[in-house]
C-alpha cells in the first residue's frame, strides 16, 4: 500500500507524540516526529522534501514554537497547524499572522485534529497551483501579446534573464511589471524563489523591519527573531515593486545591503550575508525624482543597470485581442469562448486604457460574472459604458452653496482616483498629495473606499 503524505509532528512531549502517531496512521498519514526545533529544521531540508504538513507544539523547552515558525523561511515550506494546550489568545493571534492555517487546542478532539490538517492541506495546495500558474503565465513565451513591443521583451528578458545584472522596470499602474519581474526570475535559474515586496503598500514605519528582518526584544511586540524579506530572497530574487515610495532612510540601508551583499536585522550586530538578485519596479519618474530630493542618486545608478520601459496597452493595439482571449480563458475556462459583437473590437482600440492591462483583465472579470451559460460576449457598450470617462455634469446653480459644489467635485475627484489607483495610497500617488490628508478628506466627505 502506498504511504499516506508525512505529517511532521514537532513536541516534546512522549505522551502526545504516542497518541499523535496512532491518530494519524489510522487516519492514512504518515508520522514524521521531532522533539525539538532544530530536529524539525533538519526533517524540513530532508532529501525527500518538506512534509505535507506540520504539527507544530507551541511550548517547548529552547527555542519555542513561535520562534521556530517566525524564522521558517516564506512562503513556509509546508502548511502549519499549532497545537498547545497552554497558549494565550494573543500567542494563538501571533501563530496565525506568522502563517499557522489554524490553532489546535490540547487534548484534541480526534474530528477536529483531522478537520484542521486536511483544510490546511487542501489550503497549500491551492497556494502552490496558484504559484504554478502564475510561474506559467510569466515564462517569457507566455507573455501574451503580437506587437513588436511585447515581441522585443521577450528577447530582452530571454537576453537578460539568466544574469544577476539588477533590473529596473518601469511603466504605468497596470502594465504588468509584477508579471515581467517573474519571468525575468524564472529565466534566471535561480533555485531560490521571488520574494516581492510592495514599497507603497507596507506603512513606512513597519517597512524596514518588513525588509532587513529583527531580532528579539528589537522593539515593543518583537517577541521572536524574524528574518526579512531580503534574507528570504537568498538564493533567489527580490522584486522591489513601487521602489519609489521608499522613504530616504531606507534607501540608504537598501544601498548597504546591494554593496555588501549583506543585510543587519533591526536590534542585531552581527551581518547576515545575502546572495539576491535584485529586481526593482515604478510607475514614477526615478530620474525626476533625484533631482527634487526624494530618491537617492546613487540608488538609482546602482539599480538602472538595465533599464526596462513597458509601454501602456494604448500604444500596443494588436495586444487587446489577444490579452482579452487570454484573460476570459483564465477566468471563464479554456472551453468557454470569447465571442466579439460588432464593434467590439473598434471600441476596444478607441479606448486609452488608463488602467491598461490590469483595467482589461477587470472588464473580462466583470462580463464572466454577469453571464449566463453559453459563451462570454464582449459587446462595445461595455467598453464605452462604465469604462468611458463620462463628461462632467454641469451644476445646477443656486441650488447649493460654493462649498456644496466643491466638495461634490472633489468627492467625483477621489472616486476616480480611488477606483485608478486601487487603495488611498495608489489614489494619493496619482493626485500627489500625502496619503494621510487625503484618508482625512476621504473621512470628511464621507467618501466609502472598496
Amino acid at each position: 500500500m502506498k504511504p499516506g503524505p508525512r505529517i511532521l509532528v514537532v513536541d516534546d512531549d512522549p505522551g502526545v507524540l504516542k497518541a499523535l502517531r496512532g491518530l494519524l496512521t489510522d487516519e492514512g498519514f504518515t508520522p514524521v516526529e521531532a522533539r525539538s526545533t532544530a530536529e524539525a529544521a533538519r526533517l524540513l531540508d530532508a532529501p525527500e522534501g518538506p512534509p505535507a504538513l506540520m504539527l507544530l507544539d507551541i511550548r517547548m523547552p529552547g527555542e519555542t514554537g513561535l520562534e521556530f515558525l517566525a524564522r521558517l523561511p516564506r512562503p513556509l515550506p509546508a502548511p502549519v497547524v499549532v497545537l498547545s494546550g497552554e497558549a494565550s489568545p494573543a500567542e494563538a493571534v501571533q501563530a496565525l499572522k506568522l502563517g499557522a492555517t489554524d490553532f489546535v487546542e490540547k487534548p484534541p478532539s480526534p474530528e477536529r485534529l483531522v478537520t484542521a490538517l486536511r483544510n490546511a492541506m487542501a489550503l497549500g495546495a491551492l497556494q502552490e497551483e496558484r504559484e504554478r500558474l502564475l510561474d506559467a503565465l510569466a515564462r517569457p513565451g507566455h507573455l501574451v501579446g503580437d506587437s513588436p513591443a511585447m515581441e522585443a521583451l521577450r528577447r530582452l528578458i530571454a537576453r537578460v534573464g539568466p544574469s544577476d545584472t539588477a533590473v529596473l522596470i518601469t511603466g504605468e499602474t497596470g502594465t504588468g511589471k509584477e508579471r515581467v519581474a517573474r519571468a525575468l526570475h524564472l529565466a534566471s535559474g535561480r533555485k531560490g524563489r521571488l520574494v516581492a515586496v510592495n514599497c507603497a503598500a507596507i506603512p513606512s514605519t513597519l517597512l524596514e523591519s518588513e525588509l532587513f528582518g529583527h531580532e528579539k526584544g528589537a522593539f515593543s511586540g518583537a517577541v521572536s527573531r524574524r528574518a526579512g524579506r531580503i534574507e528570504q530572497a537568498h538564493g533567489g530574487t527580490l522584486f522591489l515593486d513601487e521602489l519609489g515610495d521608499m522613504p530616504l532612510e531606507l534607501q540608504a540601508k537598501l544601498l548597504r545591503v546591494l554593496e555588501t551583499k549583506e543585510v543587519e536585522r533591526l536590534g542585531g550586530s552581527v551581518p547576515v550575508p545575502v546572495d539576491a538578485r535584485i529586481l526593482a519596479a515604478t510607475h514614477q519618474d526615478l530620474a525626476r525624482a533625484v533631482r527634487e530630493g526624494r530618491f537617492r542618486q546613487d540608488l538609482f545608478f546602482r539599480l538602472n543597470v538595465m533599464p526596462l520601459q513597458l509601454p501602456p496597452l494604448r500604444e500596443r493595439p494588436e495586444d487587446l485581442l489577444p490579452l482579452a482571449r487570454a484573460f476570459a480563458a483564465e477566468l471563464a475556462g479554456p472551453n468557454v469562448p470569447l465571442v466579439l459583437a460588432p464593434g467590439a473590437e473598434a471600441a476596444l482600440r478607441a479606448y486609452s486604457w488608463p488602467g491598461n492591462v490590469r483595467e482589461l483583465r477587470n472588464l473580462i472579470e466583470r462580463l464572466n460574472l454577469l453571464r449566463g451559460d453559453g459563451p462570454l460576449t464582449l459587446g462595445p457598450e461595455a467598453i464605452q459604458g462604465p469604462l468611458a470617462p463620462a463628461a462632467p455634469p454641469r451644476p445646477t446653480l443656486g441650488d447649493k452653496s460654493y462649498r456644496e459644489h466643491v466638495e461634490d467635485f472633489e468627492r467625483d475627484l477621489i472616486r476616480a482616483a480611488l477606483q485608478e489607483g486601487g487603495s488611498i495610497a495608489g489614489a494619493a500617488r496619482l493626485l500627489q498629495v500625502d496619503r494621510g490628508n487625503l484618508y482625512r478628506r476621504i473621512k470628511a466627505l464621507q467618501i466609502p473606499v472598496p
